[in-house]
């Protein structure tokens, strides 16, 4: 007896399967960005805003700043959690989720990790001198 669920509907039940989780997982964090229930001050929307606006933000989170700016979003709705079924707010939210949790609690952001360039190999650094200028 053969099933009425092809590979094409197995794999579309996959996919929403997976957009459900992320979406649950977005709500979460969102969540705990909002301190159990709390909805985000003020003070906590400014916190946030200069550091999604500073180099120690992901590029989501700029890219998610620039969108807020430009009135597609407000910060109220993602902290709070009504902007999580967007992708943008989820990859900002992934990317950042620690520092925007700490934002919120009043602490600093974690320091940015060094980022080093691929070709920013030891062996090949070259000494350079005075007499060689």
């Amino acid at each position: 007896m053969s099933s009425w669920r092809t590979a094409e509907v197995l794999a579309a039940e996959d996919v929403l399967a997976r957009s459900i989780a992320d979406a649950e997982k977005s709500m979460r964090a969102a969540e705990k960005l909002r301190g159990g229930g709390r909805e985000p001050s003020a003070d906590d929307i400014r916190r946030v805003i200069a550091f999604a606006k500073s180099p120690a933000a992901s590029m989501a989170l700029q890219a998610l700043q620039r969108r807020i700016a430009g009135g597609h979003l407000s910060w109220r709705q993602v902290l709070g959690g009504e902007a999580g079924h967007d992708p943008g707010v989820r990859a900002a939210l992934d990317a950042d989720r620690e520092n925007l949790a700490a934002l919120c609690r009043g602490e600093a952001p974690a320091p940015p990790k060094p980022v080093r360039r691929r070709d920013d190999d030891e062996d090949n650094q070259v000494a350079i001198t005075e007499d060689a200028w």
